[in-house]
């Protein structure tokens, strides 16, 4: 009891996102030495990003998180060693194509057990849907990555650093 004889609430589970947000994936790919796989695009000035893309209908977050890896690198030999969580994101307009303002991040650490096939390299992606994007991939330290990486993509960096020092 609380309070004037008031039963207390207590939350038992989060409450899930709004139905209309865009639900996005998105990988923080480690090699065996824990740098991180970043990229930028070739065609725009986008900054420096982790793989990652929307989530299809009846689709996990899981299974979007590895298909989007090997769609946007050509990657398909990773392992998802646990999800870092979820957060809210709104990106301005103009910036992602219209209703898509409003996103749902879930951010995964996964990992190689071998090194990467290259330090860098370029690759077009995979989807059927999208056509044209290109993009210049490579490896680098978790600490540059924290200091080039958007805001809402940075915040995932020390989660990883937990992540590397406690594997599942």
């Amino acid at each position: 009891m609380h309070g004037a004889g008031r039963p207390t609430k207590r939350l038992t589970a989060m409450a899930g996102w709004h139905p209309d947000c865009y639900q996005r994936a998105i990988a923080y790919l480690t090699d065996p030495s824990g740098r991180l796989l970043v990229f930028e695009h070739l065609d725009v000035d986008a900054g420096t990003q982790v793989p990652g893309g929307g989530i299809h209908v009846g689709e996990s977050a899981e299974d979007a998180v590895l298909r989007e890896l090997a769609e946007e690198s050509g990657l398909d030999s990773a392992v998802v060693v646990r999800k870092l969580g979820e957060a809210w994101n709104r990106s301005e307009p103009g910036n992602v194509p219209a209703g898509l303002e409003e996103q749902i991040q879930h951010a995964f650490h996964l990992s190689r057990t071998t090194p990467g096939p290259h330090e860098q390299w370029e690759w077009e992606e995979t989807d059927s849907d999208v056509t044209g994007h290109r993009f210049a991939l490579r490896w680098m330290t978790l600490d540059e990555a924290e200091r080039v990486l958007w805001p809402s993509s940075a915040m995932w960096i020390d989660p990883v650093r937990v992540s590397l020092r406690h594997p599942t």
